[in-house]
């Protein structure tokens, strides 16, 4: 049996870079031996002390074998391996250990083993077994205290170690993240700061002491006013960072309190004095400060000034003072002229001020800390306005025969009216009011109401604006233009008002209720505009139905006829209207025509005996023009004569000529034809019968030349269908 003794440290620095190499000759060169090769190694894992390792939670070292091609692991502090290696013909063989302390490599060891010899290992491990301490601020050790360490290097898991625990721990650098103690105040442990976290862990290191956040002694001092200490105080410490669990709970005998071993943390101080809370203050226990200093104050004067609620003194004030919760008795006390009560031996603290308006009873919290406090009373001193819109910018005024009340109940606490026109009306009760009674304000015109509404007084100043306005309304035309003299009717929330537009087409109308009000206009009794408008400062336009339009008159040769007569009609549901005019010399004429939607509109169109009657097509009236033709061909002042007409006189004087011409062919005779033949046109030397016929149409071509519109130019022919006489 051989035992071998080694570490890490003495192995590993030298021996490292040469180790695969040496396994590799090794296995190269194996002696080779009869039979299979046994392999027989225990391996007991120790710290670098050789102490028995203690790790946490049953934690075992992790022992790793390999030779060969074969791996065998074991979790123990003492492993044994016993393999039989069937395919190895060697007298002795190279063999690799390694060992695993809380998933770190902390041993590693080549050795040669001999076939069949049993080798005992003992592995010095690289860790130090130590013992944690855990230690209050004041470096004394702590009990039931634990920490949680965490390897950084080497990294290691998370481990929780109480106070004075014994811990095998690997070579390195270490951080205890969070600690936990119990306390007997507590259910629970509580988690504390660890003050030094940091620490190492070397060979030889035989303990690490931790700080943590826990204060070694702690006083806090009670004092009154006067700094003199505060014996006999009821004090409860609770702690706020878990559960508000109560810490102390105890009187002060002497003025002060002493805790041991106080976690860190916010806590909370409750002092009381003969049932009455002093004091609520909470404290920072840190490690800066070794305890507290708090000083209460007993008053032994107190002026309490009775304000209402707009900071105004009120005098001959009945109170009823109380204390909250009890303590005290409560006492009765009226304020003085100035608005003030003074009050002996004051406890300080929330105390209850009460008093009553008719038959309401209210209180008013006050919170004594001082020689001075304001109590406010929720009773004001109250102005209710009746105004007209913000909008109107002081062009509107409520009208007279308005009147206004503020009552409660069946009481009316103030009342008034206007004789004339005003920009406000005001109500103001002679009595303080409660802020929350339950008030109604009632107005009326003309003996009718018109405006109630429910408020409270909230404030000392109500302001309530009636849509009252003053409006202006401008009536204009299709076109744009102003519209005099249109009848309008103004309704209102309240009724009608009448008025009428002046030569700008504008109307003003006075007192309207209503943010908008619904107008009516009528032009030559007309309805022409109906429309709900809204109510602004400047002049509202109302557009009416009332269109200029003008009407050219033409005659059958596109000629205009001056003095003839238009007759415009315009009717519809409920309404008829006429005008009449007489066109220019230039044949046209204006007609201002109010056509409402629906309605129809005659137009007669009279030159003495000529005339002629249409409608006029709403497109006519939108674009304001039409041009109107009549059958007038010649107007002779009192004669006029149609086209037709003019035609059958010139017919008539053709045929007329024509008989004359036959007449003087028959009768005349052959000079006489010849005559008229040389007159117009004949030639000599031609034969009787070709004569006669040609001297005929030469009278017709030379007929035609003086009478008719279009004449033949030489060396051309004829167009169909063209002149006068052609025609007929």
């Amino acid at each position: 049996m051989r035992t071998t003794y080694t570490t890490v440290r003495s192995v590993l620095p030298r021996w490292t870079p040469i180790i695969p190499l040496t396994l590799a000759v090794a296995f190269a060169a194996v002696e080779v031996a009869a039979g299979p090769f046994v392999l027989t190694l225990n391996v007991t894992s120790v710290d670098a002390a050789g102490r028995q390792l203690v790790g946490p939670f049953g934690e075992t070292p992790r022992v790793v074998l390999r030779a060969f091609n074969v791996t065998r692991e074991c979790r123990d502090f003492v492993c044994a391996f016993n393999e039989t290696l069937s395919f190895v013909n060697s007298t002795s063989i190279l063999v690799n250990v390694s060992i695993y302390w809380l998933g770190v490599l902390v041993y590693e060891k080549s050795l040669s083993v001999e076939n069949g010899t049993r080798t005992n290992l003992v592995a010095k491990i690289n860790a130090s077994t130590i013992r944690l301490v855990l230690t209050n601020d004041g470096g004394r050790a702590l009990e039931r205290c634990t920490a949680r360490v965490v390897g950084l290097k080497p990294k290691t898991p998370a481990l929780t170690v109480a106070s004075g625990q014994a811990v095998s721990l690997p070579f390195g650098d270490y951080n205890a993240s969070s600690a936990e103690c119990r306390v007997e105040w507590a259910s629970d442990p509580l988690a504390v700061p660890v003050l030094d976290p940091l620490f190492r862990v070397s060979n030889g290191t035989p303990s690490v002491s931790l700080r943590l956040g826990v204060a070694g002694a702690y006083k806090v001092e009670l004092r009154r006013a006067d700094g003199s200490p505060l014996v006999g105080a009821r004090v409860r410490i609770v702690y706020v960072g878990a559960r508000n669990f109560t810490v102390f709970d105890g009187t002060a005998n002497l003025g002060y309190v002493t805790l041991s071993d106080l976690p860190y943390g916010r806590y909370l101080i409750a002092v009381s004095w003969q049932g009455e809370t002093l004091l609520n203050s909470i404290v920072e226990v840190n490690g800066l400060q070794k305890g507290v200093n708090l000083t209460t104050n007993l008053l032994p004067a107190v002026t309490l000034a009775v304000l209402d609620a707009d900071s105004h003194p009120i005098a001959g004030a009945r109170l009823r003072i109380a204390r909250v919760g009890g303590g005290s008795a409560a006492f009765d006390a009226v304020s003085d002229l100035r608005g003030q009560v003074v009050l002996s031996n004051v406890v300080p603290g929330g105390y209850v001020v009460s008093a009553s308006w008719r038959n309401y009873t209210f209180s008013v919290p006050v919170q004594v800390s001082g020689s001075a406090v304001e109590v406010k009373l929720p009773l004001r001193k109250v102005k209710v306005r009746v105004v007209t819109e913000p909008a109107c910018a002081g062009s509107c005024s409520l009208p007279p025969g308005l009147s206004a009340e503020l009552a409660y109940g069946g009481d009316v606490l103030a009342s008034a009216s206007l004789a004339r026109a005003s920009a406000e009306l005001v109500l103001e009760p002679s009595e303080l009011v409660y802020v929350a009674a339950p008030l109604k304000l009632r107005v009326f015109w003309n003996g009718s109401e018109i405006f109630e509404r429910d408020l409270s007084a909230e404030a000392s100043v109500l302001s309530f604006a009636l849509p009252f306005y003053n409006i202006s309304l401008r009536v204009v035309d299709a076109s744009g233009r102003p519209l005099p003299n249109a009848s309008l009717k103004v309704a209102d929330e309240l009724g009608a008002k009448a008025a009428r537009t002046d030569l700008q087409g504008v109307a003003e109308v006075g007192f309207v209720y209503g943010r908008k009000v619904r107008v009516e206009a009528f032009w030559m009794g007309v309805p022409v505009a109906k429309e709900v408008v809204a109510v602004a400062p400047e002049p509202v336009e109302v557009k009416a139905s009332v269109y200029t339009v003008k009407v050219e008159v033409a005659n059958a040769l596109g000629q205009p006829v001056a003095g003839a007569l238009l007759t415009a009609t315009v009717n519809g549901s409920g309404y008829s209207f006429e005008l009449r005019a007489q066109t220019r010399d230039d044949g046209a004429a204006e007609l201002r025509l109010p056509v409402p939607p629906g309605a129809q509109v005659t137009l007669e169109v009279r030159k003495g005996r000529v005339r002629l009657v249409r409608q006029l097509l709403t497109e006519e009236v939108n674009r304001g023009a039409t041009r109107v033709a009549l059958d007038l061909l010649i107007d002779l002042g009192p004669l006029q004569l149609r086209a037709g007409e003019f035609a059958a006189l010139v017919a008539a004087a053709v045929a007329a000529a024509l008989a004359v011409a036959l007449a003087l062919k028959v009768w005349g005779g052959r000079m006489a034809a010849r005559g008229v033949f040389e007159e117009y046109g004949g030639r000599a030397g031609v034969e009787e019968e070709s004569e006669e016929e040609t001297s005929w149409k030469g009278f017709l071509e030379r007929f035609r030349e003086v009478f008719s519109s279009e004449k033949v130019e030489e060396g051309g022919e004829e167009e169909e269908g063209e002149g006068f006489f052609d025609e007929f």
